[in-house]
């Protein structure tokens, strides 16, 4: 395959919404941005600190701190990437089960309010209930859980019912 054609195939996949995959090609299609967001999350886990810093014992500008701060920087945007790719291949995977391609959406969307969750109820002052984010996790996992059976399982629409290409 040259290098166009790969180029071609990686638009098709991950930087746009129209066509339609199988349920195989759809799988191997979402490994690539899945695997990625799982690596950079286990570095983001392995790298957080686990307790504020006491500014009386450590110094206030440490190069740890900042290159710790900065992955997180690069690792959230890398996350957003990771998420508009997948939308782009569950939407094809959607729209190949004549479903709306907008349920491509909900499963970024439900993970990214999980993690939202997480990141905000132990700083709201006990505005947010404890269960909150568990709840949000939960609700997550039902929403990722449902889109792999349906579009991993799913018959894909039979070819006469499909819409027709533009020319």
């Amino acid at each position: 395959m040259g290098t166009s054609q790969r180029a071609a195939r990686f638009r098709f996949l991950y930087r746009e919404s129209e066509g339609v995959l199988g349920a195989r090609e759809w799988a191997l299609a979402s490994v690539l941005p899945v695997g990625i967001a799982l690596v950079l999350t286990i570095v983001a886990f392995a790298i957080a600190p686990d307790a504020p810093r006491d500014l009386a014992r450590e110094p206030f500008v440490d190069p740890l701190v900042i290159a710790r701060n900065a992955y997180f920087i690069v690792y959230a945007f890398a996350l957003i990437f990771c998420a508009v790719a997948e939308y782009f291949v569950c939407a094809k995977r959607f729209a190949d089960r004549g479903e709306p391609p907008a349920l491509a959406g909900l499963a970024p969307l439900m993970i990214f309010v999980a993690g939202a969750a997480h990141w905000w109820t132990p700083r709201s002052e006990g505005l947010a209930p404890a269960a909150l984010p568990y709840v949000c996790d939960a609700l997550a996992l039902v929403v990722v859980a449902w889109t792999i059976v349906d579009l991993g399982l799913g018959p894909s629409r039979p070819q006469w019912r499909r819409p027709r290409e533009p020319s």
